[in-house]
């Protein structure tokens, strides 16, 4: 470890290489626990998102969106590689548009991922879990979901299986995630990486790193770094995030481990339970960009966390034009104003849970921190970013 190593050395780097080749929104071609990425399918007149390949056994042919009910006037599409996974939900650009209220999509209530569905598996993993948060909760309810046991496979009815499965080639399809992928990091700091950027470092890196004067992991200080650099945020605040969401990781890794009952192979080396650690790493990364809130009871008394499909690939806007209502056994996707021909389906992502410090009391501070909330959380380009509340949808 180099105690020389100097800011300016690594930002003019930064610099050099983003100035060439370096992209810092897309992210690998690589297989992952998620699967290969989503190619397009028509059926019905309407273009669907469908897994090619799968790391398990769920059949490649197996669509949500055949299972879910799109208003005719929605069309879908593959988002471009630096949407990540944000966009393609849009009204047909040759027809009406969309009046208020109208329903765009009616999605059925058991394949949404949920924090409030956990079986008694689930609930003694998160149960361990040294500190329990939503992101514990429906990180735990979607590795369950992806791995689930020959018992719950042999004693579920016909109609559960085929959720069972659905589910989990939709979890599959998930490729983009927040900030920090070894694209996104360039050389420099993905060599310092173990496994993933979130996975990377230890709850005493401070006092490890201190003889060396360096307040955190190397490759987690590169990073923030960069952060500064990407989002205008200061270097502290940039480490925080990046030390707020690897603690929230190690919180829960040990717990949830167990859940994954087949890892994922990989290039970096490691043991098999590194491996299932790193794929809880995944899980975490690709649950904390797609979820929401959503009061799912009928006396709207709890709020459950949850991944709703379509919903969790909308477009960002602070003036978001749709909105999830529970109603019964399906969750309906509504539009809160007209929508015009060929316009966006949006959401609000500074609106999205977020994890806060392990003693914060509130995450009012975030607010200021859109940039680096929307680049990290959900790995959202500049594009994305606000310039001001006020912003045209």
């Amino acid at each position: 470890m180099c105690p020389s190593l100097s800011k300016a050395a690594i930002l003019t780097a930064a610099i050099a290489v983003a100035a060439t080749s370096y992209n810092p929104f897309i992210q690998p071609t690589t297989v992952d626990a998620f699967g290969v990425a989503p190619t397009l399918s028509r059926r019905c007149g309407h273009t669907l998102l469908q897994s090619e390949k799968s790391v398990t056994s769920v059949s490649a042919t197996i669509n949500i969106m055949d299972s879910i009910t799109l208003n005719d006037k929605i069309e879908l599409r593959n988002p471009a590689p630096d949407e990540r996974e944000k966009g393609g939900v849009e009204v047909a650009a040759d027809g009406s548009g969309i009046k208020a209220l109208e329903v765009l999509a009616r999605i059925p209530r058991n394949l949404i991922l949920a924090s409030t569905d956990m079986s008694p598996r689930i609930i003694d993993a998160v149960s361990a879990a040294r500190n329990i948060t939503w992101a514990t909760e429906l990180t735990a309810v979607t590795l369950a979901a992806l791995h689930p046991t020959e018992e719950e496979a042999a004693s579920s009815s016909n109609d559960d299986a085929d959720v069972m499965q659905i589910k989990q080639a939709w979890i599959q399809s998930w490729k983009a995630g927040g900030w920090g992928s070894a694209d996104d990091l360039g050389p420099d700091i993905a060599g310092d990486v173990v496994g993933t950027l979130l996975t990377t470092g230890s709850d005493n890196d401070h006092n490890v790193y201190a003889k060396f004067r360096m307040p955190c992991h190397p490759a987690l200080m590169k990073a923030s770094f960069g952060l500064e650099f990407l989002t205008n945020c200061t270097e502290e605040e940039a480490r925080a995030a990046l030390t707020t969401r690897g603690f929230t990781y190690r919180s829960m890794r040990d717990a949830l481990e167990g859940l994954v009952l087949e890892s994922t192979e990989r290039k970096s080396k490691g043991t098999k339970r590194d491996k299932r650690c790193w794929d809880v790493g995944d899980a975490l990364d690709r649950v904390m960009a797609r979820a929401t809130t959503l009061q799912l009871d009928a006396d709207e008394t709890t709020t459950s966390h949850v991944i709703v499909p379509v919903y969790e690939y909308l477009a960002h806007s602070l003036n978001a034009n749709s909105k999830l209502v529970s109603i019964d056994n399906e969750v309906l996707l509504v539009a809160t104003r007209d929508i015009e021909a060929g316009e966006s389906i949006t959401r609000d992502y500074t609106l999205a849970p977020r994890i806060v410090g392990v003693n914060d009391e509130s995450s009012a501070e975030a607010d200021e921190l859109a940039a680096l909330q929307l680049l990290l959380q959900f790995g959202l380009p500049p594009s994305a970013w606000p310039t001001a509340k006020d912003e045209s949808s």
